[in-house]
This record gives C-alpha cells, structure tokens and sequence, in this order.
C-alpha cells in the first residue's frame, strides 16, 4: 500500500500563481473600453489632475488602475503583499498621463514584465532600491520621457539606505513640484507596538495637515489623512485616519520617494471630454481666486492653449471640430462653475462667421481661434423683441458695401465683445426680409449705451445706435435678405447650449444642497431627515435628467442636419429646461436658508442668472408658443398675433 499526503504549501502556491499569470497575461484584450483609452488623448498636467483622470470611469476605465489584490497571490506570504509593485504600476499610469499620453491599456501585463525583470519584488518586503530599479523600470512606458528618483528617509527608518533624512527638526518633503509624483511609505503598527508591515500610497493632494492619496488597495476612491508630529519628536510624523474610519493602527511615515518627469517635448493629442473638464474645473479655480470667473475675455485669452474658444469651430480654421451632441456636455459642465460661462465655450456668437467664405470673415475666426477675439451680437430693439422680423434697424446699399441706421437695445457684451454681430432690414425693407453683418465694435457711428442688469452680470447689458455705419461687402454674412435663415440656424445651436448650461448650473445646486441636508443640524439632528426636504431633490434630478435626455436627442438631430425636427424639441428644451433648472436652484436655495441669501455660497446668483436666461435668447412664453406653433399647426400662432383663424 503506498502511502499519501497532502500537497503542500508551496504546490498550491504555484498553481495559483500560474493561473494568476495566465489571467493577467489574458487581461481583456481589444475591448471597447481599451479602444476608448487608445483614442483618448490627453494634455499632461499636475499629478493631481492626472490621478484625478486615472480615477474618473468616464475617463478611463478601471482596468487601467491595478488593484493590490490582483497581485498578492503572487507575493511570498512572508512577503506581507504586493502593495509597492502595485503602488509603482499606478505612478507609471499617472506619469504617463502627466506626460500627455493616454494610461497603458494593460498595465497588469506590464506589472507581469516588471516581475520577470526584477523577480525579488515575488519575495515582497521591498527595499528602497528595489523600488527606485521598480520605477525606473517603467521608464521605457514614458514614451521617450526620462525619470530621477530621490529618497528622502526619517532619522529612524530602518529602510534608509543613504543619509537623505528629513532630520529631527524637519518635516518630509510633502509640497509637489510641476513634473514631481510623490510615494509615500510608512510602517503599520498595532497599538501594543507589533509591526505589521510597511504600506505605499501615492501622495495626491496636500492642504495644509491633511493628505489625499491613493491607495493600491482601492485607487479608484481618495483616502484622506491627518499629518501629525510624534510626541517623541525626533523627526517622525505620523497619518492619522478620519476618526470614523480609525482601526486602532499607527501609521509612521519612513520613506518619500520623489519621482521626476523629464519630458522629451510635448506629446501631439487631442483633448477628451475629461481632460477639458479638467482644464475647465483648473481655469475656473485660478479665475475665481484671481475675482476673474467671470471675465469672457480673461477666459479666452487663457483657455486659447487648449482649444475651448474654438471647440466648435472646424478644423481646417484651427478649431476643435467638435460637434454638437458633444459640445453640449461641456457647455454643461461649464454651467456647473457659473451660468455666465456659457459664453466661454466655443466660438459663440463668431459661429455665424461661418456661414460667410470670404478671406477677411475667415481671418476674424483666427482671431476667436488665438483668444483674442470676442463677439457681442444685436437683435432686439427699443420697441421690438421677439417679433424680430419687425425691426427698423435698416441696411442700404452703397458703392462698396452698406449704411447702418438704427437703435438696439437689451443686448449684452457690447462693452466687453470686440465685434458685433447686427441684424438689420435688408435694403428691400421688406417684413422677414433681413441681413446680417459683423461690424468691429468701435466702428465710426457706433455708440454704445449701458444699463444695468439683475443677474448674468459677467457681461455688460445695454445697447447701440448706429448712424451711418459703412460696413465693406465683404462683412455681409449670407445672401442679401436671407438673414432670418442665418438667424434661424444659429440660434437654434446656441438655445441648445445656454439650456445645456442652465441644466449644469443646476445640478450643482442640488448636489450643494444633498451637502446641506447632511451637514446642517436642527432640532437635534441633520436637516436631511426631514423628508420635506429630500422630495424636492427627488424630483429635479428627474426633471433635470429628462431635460439632458432630450437635449442630447436634439443635439443628435442637429448633428444630422435635420433643423425641422430639432427646432420644436430645442425651443421647447429652452422654456422648459430654463424653468426646471430654475425651480431645482430655488429649491437648493431655500435649504440654505439665510445662508442661501447671502454671498456665502453662489445660490443667489444662480438663481438670477437663470431669471435672465429665461429672457435672454427667447423667453419661455415665446418658446412655448412656437412649440404649438410646429406642433399644431399656424392656426394657433395666427389666433395670437391676428386673432383669427383665417
């Protein structure tokens, strides 16, 4: 009889490190998503904005983020895991995103490279060199950019390898420099003082004592801690977790490696959808600091680098080609910051540029292009507004081009815009029969007068009279007397993107206000509880939710050409969308209180921006109108302004 006994340890270990391999090795191959990141071009940037993109689903996906526990079973169990290997793989992610490329597609098939090339890491425990060989391993990822690592040790870090200590009296080297990514490690103990191991996390944010990293044991989320002097002194600093998450460990720190990108020259990309956010959320931050967010001019001039004044313009001129199903989730976004910027995106009101082929109209769009440039335009009159056909504003033809006479009034960006789009009667003088201009705003018999507004005052508000003004043949837009088309197409894009704006202006009131209910105490307990309150959160998420649906809807059918179709959806997109955004921001206001009515959060203003936006660009009355209008038949819009059927 032959005798039998279990398999051991190391055989189990084997098999499941083979296995391990072969699912790593076999990581999704070209899946949509890896498509996604191979199309997805990105700029560079801080180590926060980069880690913050890593993080981002909308991005990228998760796959592009390892997690420890993918790796451990191929770590020796007296190895205590593989948190530096997978601490590494995700500093090669984000360098590489720093270095304007997009992250690997199979970074656990690079974590497999990094094993073979330096097998020790299988042995866990990793020494401050093996890590630094790690790092540098994964320079050849980097696309031609160069690394530098320095160590920077406490003066009782076992692990120190060289005299680079931060000393006694000093803290760790914790502030970022622009091309720096930082490793932090430091020891976990139990509270009786047995050592459990040392930990690695990737330093993403600093802000006075409090540390946001990410952690190898789940990158996807922010793990925030507490910096904190030991009592003992001697140099050593101590992460302290948020009380509702403290375990009863102490977290030492012993290393910071600092890694440094050497970039070999700018990486050629075009931008995503979430680098422009990003860029978007960096511009506004520095603006608001600087009492600038609202400034259109100080925008282009500093968003012209990454291409956000000419989204929407073609390629061939320089711009970004974008279209309008996706231009309409960055006008979004840039409604989250301020209502105002819905004139920051894009070429705005230049777009109508585009509808002219001569060189000099072509030369004013590089102009949009460079940042330079900026566009008001004047429809509305002392004594006619949504009834534009009716204007008296008049064009007449002379040698060489046409003489601009008239009033407008109730138009914004006049002080601010360094041309101006005017609609005037064509030289027939007929009703419906328009043309349309673009006139440098301090054109001979152009003045301008100032009034004052009740919201959306990142821009000036007043009008012009014209006497007289030449303008040359070639700064007509259109065919002579057919400028209602011209009206009719261009405001039919940008109605879509001021309710596109509207709704992101909203959503970030509800998502101040969900903060609110729970942060806010009364009566014993969060504001939230009162469901009175969370009714009203319920039900504008939904509105505004179906507000984005249709307005996507309406952007696909512009795309497409199809302005029939679209035309009643978006002006029934922009009383609605207006009036729901409104009612979501009073809401959000009214959770605040007398906080809501004070300047201490930017409620107030959102919500007469958006009592002007239901005026601006047609009023929601006149919207609806039109919506019965197409839908219904003329009769309905002959009844109101004949007040007869036949």
């Amino acid at each position: 009889m032959t005798s039998s006994r279990s398999p051991s340890p190391k055989i189990f270990r084997a098999i499941a490190v083979s296995f391990t391999i072969m699912a790593l090795w076999l990581w999704p191959a070209e899946t949509h998503a890896q498509e996604a990141i191979n199309k997805t071009g990105l700029p560079g940037g801080s180590v926060t904005q980069a880690l913050d993109r890593l993080q981002n689903r909308d991005c990228f996906p998760a796959e592009v983020l390892i997690v420890q526990s993918e790796l451990d079973l191929l770590i020796a169990k007296s190895g205590g895991g593989a948190c530096p290997s997978a601490a590494a793989n995700i500093a090669m992610q984000g360098l590489r995103v720093m270095n304007g490329l997009p992250p690997h597609s199979n970074p656990h098939k690079v974590a497999l490279e990094a094993f073979r090339a330096h097998p020790k890491l299988l042995d866990g425990r990793v020494s401050n060199k093996l890590l630094v060989d790690l790092l540098q391993f994964y320079e050849k990822q980097l696309d031609g950019a160069t690394l530098s690592v320095t160590v920077e040790s406490a003066p009782n870090s076992p692990y120190a390898t060289d005299l680079k200590v931060w000393g006694s009296k000093k803290k760790p080297s914790l502030q970022f420099g622009p091309d720096e990514l930082k490793i932090v490690s430091y020891s976990v103990s139990e509270a009786n003082g047995n050592f459990l191991g040392r930990h690695f996390v990737l330093l993403k944010k600093v802000d006075g004592k409090s540390l946001v990293v990410v952690d190898p044991t789940s990158p996807q989320k922010d793990k925030s801690y507490r910096l904190e002097r030991g009592e003992q002194g001697e140099g050593r600093f101590f992460l302290r977790s948020p009380p509702q998450f403290e375990h009863g460990y102490v977290n030492e720190i012993n290393t910071i490696f600092t890694i440094c990108i050497h970039r070999v020259g700018d990486s050629p990309s075009s931008l995503s959808l979430c680098d422009l956010k990003s860029r978007i959320d960096e511009t506004a931050a520095a603006l608001k600091t600087e009492g600038k967010l609202r400034s259109p001019r100080e925008w282009r001039k500093r968003t012209a680098e990454f291409g956000l004044p000419a989204l929407d313009l073609p390629q061939e001129i320089g711009g970004g080609g974008w279209n309008a199903e996706q231009c309409l989730e960055v006008f979004r976004h840039a409604g989250r910051h301020d209502l105002n910027l819905r004139d920051v995106v894009g070429g705005a009101h230049s777009r109508i540029l585009l509808k002219s082929k001569t060189p000099q109209a072509r030369e004013l769009l590089q102009g949009i292009v460079s940042g330079e440039k900026y566009f008001a335009i004047t429809i509305t009159e002392p004594n006619f507004g949504s009834d534009f056909t009716s204007m008296e504003s008049t064009s007449r033809k002379v040698d060489g081009g046409y003489l601009l006479n008239g009033t407008k009034r109730f138009n914004a960006r006049l002080e601010q815009a360094t041309e101006v789009i005017v609609i005037t009667k064509s030289p027939e003088n007929k009703r419906g029969k328009l043309n349309v201009f673009v006139v440098p705003i301090d054109a001979p018999g152009i003045e301008i007068q100032t009034l004052g507004a009740h919201g959306l005052t990142g821009n000036s508000y007043g009008g012009l009279t014209m006497t007289d003004v030449f303008v040359p043949n070639h700064f007509l837009i259109g065919e002579d007397g057919q400028g209602r088309t011209v009206f009719r197409e261009h405001f039919l894009y940008w109605r879509l993107m001021q309710t596109a704006a509207a709704i992101g202006t909203a959503e970030r009131a509800l998502e101040m206000m969900a903060e609110r209910l729970t942060t806010r105490y009364a009566f014993g307990g969060p504001i939230g509880r009162f469901t009175h309150l969370q009714q009203p959160m319920g039900q504008h998420t939904t509105e505004l939710k179906m507000a984005l649906s249709l307005a996507k809807e309406a952007a696909r059918l512009l795309d497409q050409g199809k302005l029939d179709e679209a035309e009643p959806l978006i002006n029934g997109l922009k009383a609605e969308g207006v009036e729901i955004a409104l009612k979501a921001v009073d809401a959000a206001t009214r959770a605040f209180g007398g906080e809501g009515y004070s300047d201490l959060v930017d409620l107030g203003d959102r919500l007469r921006d958006l009592n002007g936006l239901r005026i601006a660009d047609g009023t929601t009355d006149v919207m609806r109108s039109d919506v019965v209008r197409q839908q219904f038949g003329p009769k309905f819009w002959k009844m109101a302004t004949e007040g007869k059927l036949e």
